[in-house]
């Protein structure tokens, strides 16, 4: 490999970590673990029947 080559490739490479490293000091929830309820709350299908309200009603409702 050239020197260029090179040089660029180490850039791409600073570039990835610093990214990284980036997101992980930026993500609040980063090392956290979900508790048990939560889990299951979350892999069990809502029962909630979710209606979907048109933009007409919408409109009604809040215009």
């Amino acid at each position: 490999m050239n020197a260029l080559a090179t040089k660029r490739i180490d850039n791409q490479i600073k570039a990835l970590v610093s990214s990284a490293v980036f997101d992980v000091f930026n993500d609040p929830d980063y090392g956290l673990n979900l508790s048990a309820k939560a889990k299951k709350r979350l892999s069990t299908p809502s029962n909630k029947k979710n209606k979907t309200l048109s933009l007409n009603q919408i409109k009604r409702k809040y215009l």
